[in-house]
């Protein structure tokens, strides 16, 4: 279990809004310090909520404490475990308590729902087995346009899987070979390693931790950006030697495209993970890295046929729905929009003076 992190009595009263202001002041600044704990602690509260509308399904909360409890105390761990916590990915499962017992020492009621719901969103949604035959393949995780995925890996690292996303998981990960492939966009909280360095490959490029978190994404043309919010990265790209590896400390950004890194320092700020909470918030963006996170969270193609705004970038405080985003996107860049279907078509406005 990782230093400092909160027990399983203190979720429980948190996400069943029984905590104490002074904890659960303490709980949120953990929260926000630790976006996998975010987006399980909003997969949690999901299923509560869920429960409390609908009951259909009865569970065993003792188990179910058990059981959670052991998850969070690390005693349990699998090659690869996904806890969801999608913008609309999470399945409609309700949960009811079958008999009213105290849990975590809070009162029957919404923390028992909580509890029930825990278990739900962390073992039920997808269970992995760990037997031999399944350590000794590929682990591969995939999400849907809008569905978000939180996934702990046998190493104790943890990734927030953006939508439309897909993550591959080495044969031997769990044996050392502490190598990921990923294909969209993900947040990394890795538990550093130095005898077995954690390595992502995404789009022939390799970013390898020296203790850090950070984000990885590809956009529409296959570059690679890499934003460190903490610690430090090497990134390489496509057919580079070791000796070329660049190295990435908190708030720098590195952008590979066609095998060469571009470092821009210190611009990396909070608004980097603002979508591991379901929002997206951009500074100085690129459109094809918007574009890519577009098709990944909406199913939209934003498609820019006018030259004159293909070099723009975006900046945009968080947002969570696709017309907002979309609305906000076309105006900042003094565009008119056509929609045909699921595309989104861009043209620089008639007598519009688009900003450098």
């Amino acid at each position: 279990m990782n230093e400092g992190r909160p027990d399983g009595e203190v979720w429980a009263r948190f996400v069943a809004g029984e905590s104490e202001p002074l904890e659960s002041q303490s709980m949120a600044a953990w929260l926000a310090a630790n976006p996998a704990d975010a987006a399980f602690a909003h997969s949690v509260k999901a299923h509560a909520d869920r429960a409390e509308s609908s009951a259909s399904v009865s569970v065993d909360v003792e188990a179910a404490l058990s059981a959670v409890r052991a998850k969070m105390d690390g005693s349990s761990r699998e090659p690869l475990r996904v806890v969801r916590g999608g913008a609309s990915g999470l399945p409609s499962r309700a949960v009811a308590v079958a008999s009213p017992r105290t849990i975590f020492g809070v009162r029957p009621g919404r923390a028992a729902f909580a509890a029930a719901a825990a278990v739900v969103a962390w073992i039920g949604v997808r269970s992995i087995s760990q037997t031999q035959a399944l350590r000794d393949r590929a682990q591969v995780v995939v999400t849907q346009v809008g569905q978000r995925d939180s996934v702990v890996l046998s190493d104790g690292s943890r990734v927030v899987l953006a939508p439309g996303s897909r993550l591959t998981a080495a044969a031997g990960f769990a044996q050392g070979d502490r190598t990921v492939t990923l294909d969209g966009a993900a947040f990394f909280d890795v538990q550093h390693d130095d005898a077995h360095p954690f390595t992502v490959i995404a789009a022939g490029a390799e970013i390898r931790d020296v203790g850090t978190a950070f984000t990885v994404k590809t956009d529409a043309t296959g570059g690679v950006s890499v934003a460190v919010t903490h610690g430090i990265v090497t990134v390489r790209g496509e057919h580079a030697s070791p000796r070329e590896r660049v190295e990435l400390r908190a708030g720098d950004r590195g952008v590979v495209t066609n095998g060469a890194v571009a470092v821009t320092r210190g611009t990396v700020t909070d608004e980097e993970t603002t979508w591991t909470r379901g929002q997206l918030a951009y500074r100085d963006t690129p459109l094809t890295e918007v574009q890519a996170d577009l098709r990944r969270w909406f199913g939209v193609h934003l498609v820019v046929a006018d030259s004159t705004l293909a070099h723009l970038t975006v900046t945009m405080s968080a947002q969570s729905d696709s017309a907002t985003v979309i609305t906000t996107i076309v105006n900042m860049l003094g565009a008119a929009m056509t929609q045909r279907g699921d595309s989104i078509i861009l043209r620089a406005a008639s007598g519009s003076t688009n900003r450098p």
